[in-house]
């Protein structure tokens, strides 16, 4: 068995968050999946905070391979609601390898 797969993947940043005109927290979430395939406002995806943890992942990607969920570090308690955010993990995306960011036939996806 692939002990890579069974190892969690490293983290990829921190969970961002703002307040609203309320005061409440809301959880920034990344706007594009991590292989930068797709966007979440129009794929499914499944977000879970637990453990001071986030994951964001692209249901699209989830049979593509092991490591297709964003994994962030939740610093603040929980929000109460949470948003999409294409600015603020741009840069994450923009340095995934860039055979993540192609399809098996050498073009982008």
């Amino acid at each position: 068995m692939d002990r890579q797969l069974l190892e969690p993947s490293q983290m990829d940043g921190k969970l961002t968050y703002r307040f609203d005109t309320t005061g409440r927290r809301v959880a920034l979430l990344p706007a594009r999946c991590k292989l930068g395939r797709h966007t979440l406002g129009h794929s499914q995806f499944r977000a879970v905070v637990r453990d001071g943890e986030a994951h964001i992942s692209c249901l699209a990607c989830a049979t593509d391979t092991a490591d297709h969920f964003w994994r962030l570090a939740a610093t603040a308690p929980a929000a109460d609601r949470a948003e999409l955010s294409e600015e603020l993990y741009f840069e994450l995306v923009r340095h995934q390898p860039q055979t993540a960011l192609t399809s098996g036939n050498g073009r982008r996806a």
